[in-house]
């Protein structure tokens, strides 16, 4: 061990997993609360929530995404922001990795999609987005700004530059990459994603290990996502 780093491990941040652990709590338990205030309102109403509430619930769990990556790294421990990712990536190709990572994030879910469907497991398949919670006008605006590129950053920001490079000193990146891949997938709930999305986590990791960079995982999962909603609004 070498400066509390264990042998086999980079420490790539001063936080550790303390932090990630809290900064991983604050989100689920905001995201909990938020859920259980909404499912109050909708009881005592008698009329359903109205759609204009989607972006704030959309917005809810990254601000606190960001408030926990800051507080709990930037702020504790006087670290500058190009720590958890903010920074011209390394190597001539990191502009170019992004797009087999993608299309290899894209295939997997193709495969695991057909396999799914064949063994009738209707249950695991991913349930996907209704055109109907993007709304109309400025709202669907709002919704795909925030979908497609407010929330890519803000989740690359906190599962790759906060928790990931906690992680990577006490476990290792591997284990690192798979343990924030499983809690990143977890997050999106739905129970079809968690294969697919897990994958896409390793990929999206691996990018930024690769690159020490968020603007790489960042890049590859705003145009999956972008790409995920042109086919629901064009469909």
């Amino acid at each position: 061990m070498t400066d509390g780093v264990p042998a086999g491990g980079e420490r790539l941040a001063p936080w550790g997993p303390r932090e990630a652990l809290l900064g991983i709590g604050l989100v689920a338990g905001g995201s909990v609360a938020l859920a259980a205030m909404l499912a109050l309102a909708a009881l005592s109403s008698e009329k359903p929530l109205s759609g204009a509430l989607v972006p704030a619930v959309i917005a809810v769990p990254h601000l606190l995404m960001v408030t926990g990556a800051w507080y709990l790294g930037i702020k504790r421990y006087r670290a500058g922001w190009s720590t958890l990712g903010f920074r011209f990536p390394t190597g001539r190709l990191a502009f170019l990795l992004p797009w087999p990572a993608l299309l290899g994030g894209i295939g997997f879910s193709g495969v695991y999609v057909a396999i799914i469907t064949a063994l009738g497991l209707d249950s695991l398949l991913p349930s996907g987005i209704d055109v109907d919670i993007l709304g109309e006008g400025i709202r669907r605006l709002v919704t795909i700004v925030m979908i497609g590129l407010a929330g890519p950053l803000v989740e690359e920001l906190f599962f790759r530059g906060f928790v990931l490079t906690a992680l990577a000193g006490p476990l290792g990146t591997l284990r690192a990459a798979a343990v924030t891949s499983v809690i990143f997938a977890a997050g999106h709930i739905d129970l079809g994603v968690m294969v697919p999305f897990f994958v896409s986590g390793m990929l999206l990791s691996w990018l930024f290990l690769r690159t020490r960079s968020i603007w790489p995982p960042f890049l590859a999962h705003a145009t999956q996502n972008l790409l995920a909603l042109w086919l629901i609004t064009a469909a």
